[in-house]
């Protein structure tokens, strides 16, 4: 037989169930808001910055930065991770019932379902109140859909959710996603210097490694053909403006840094010969895990582009 409910705990549940559905609701937004506020701010927390993020495929996501207890972070609308995998949703309800089916349900790890399931609540300029997700999250579940698709735990219904998180993860980069809604929202001409070599850390190494070509010689033959030049196959050295076309158009804007990473770059291979010369190639200050693919990738872009 239960325990008789005695004292207070017998007050609150008799109170509880007099209360109305209207004040239950109000009640129970009120504590999920002092759950996610900041507690050096008292309240919702408030964006700093709205942008819209365009992937791969023409789709739109409401991104946001915001700062918690000095933190910057950031974050999109939970509606936008139903919009990036092409899921109709106006609450982004939609995506949580496809998350949550079976076969894909078993891949999600236990801490993205409660990621997930608690969304951060954030006071925009634009619409109000909305739920929002960092943005980390994304890549999460592209991550969780891609790896149960190569585990076959997707249904035939499913698999269009493996090609599409297959194209956001190609297309962008735990290190990259927080660049890209810095830029859409406007946030990136604002951030400072440190804050920048923070985020790009783990694209640089302290050291130079061994050198190795990593421009392929169809960029070359891009910029030939471009500024309608005559190769010589004998020759060993490009003209010297090759190297300003280089760092205009694939160190610059690697990784829509801006030119942050150029200048880390930069300094860890500073200037050494009268001529203007460094003492290693700049690539060769990239990490192998996340640096050096950015780079490949920017490349190869760049070549598409020009052939």
């Amino acid at each position: 037989m239960d325990e008789e409910i005695k004292g207070k705990a017998k007050g609150g549940m008799a109170r509880a169930a007099s209360l109305t559905p209207e004040k239950r609701k109000e009640i129970a937004q009120k504590a999920a808001a002092a759950r996610w506020s900041p507690l050096d701010e008292g309240g919702i927390p408030e964006a700093l910055y709205e942008g819209i993020l365009e992937l791969p495929g023409g789709i739109i996501i409401e991104c946001y930065v915001w700062k918690d207890k000095g933190r910057v972070r950031r974050a999109f609308h939970k509606r936008g991770l139903a919009r990036s995998f092409g899921i109709k949703s106006t609450s982004g309800n939609a995506f949580m019932r496809t998350i949550a089916s079976k076969g894909l349900g078993s891949a999600i790890p236990e801490n993205l379902h409660h990621k997930l399931n608690n969304p951060l609540i954030l006071n925009t300029k634009t619409v109000g109140q909305i739920h929002t997700y960092d943005d980390v999250v994304l890549i999460d579940v592209c991550d969780a859909i891609w790896q149960a698709s190569k585990d076959g735990k997707l249904n035939p219904g499913q698999k269009f959710l493996a090609i599409q998180a297959e194209i956001i993860l190609r297309a962008s980069a735990k290190v990259g996603i927080a660049a890209l809604i810095d830029e859409a929202t406007g946030y990136t001409k604002d951030k400072r210097k440190e804050e920048y070599r923070e985020l790009w850390k783990e694209f640089i190494l302290e050291q130079a490694k061994e050198y190795a070509s990593e421009f392929p010689d169809q960029f070359y033959d891009v910029i030939y053909r471009l500024y309608n030049l005559r190769r010589n196959p004998l020759a060993k050295n490009y003209p010297q403006f090759f190297g300003g076309i280089t760092i205009k158009y694939i160190y610059n804007p690697l990784a829509h840094s801006n030119g942050a990473i150029l200048e880390m770059l930069k300094e860890k291979n500073p200037v050494v010969y009268k001529s203007g010369g460094r003492r290693y190639k700049l690539f060769q200050f990239l990490s192998d895990i996340i640096g050096l693919p950015a780079l490949r990738a920017h490349i190869w872009q760049i070549i598409g582009i020009g052939s």
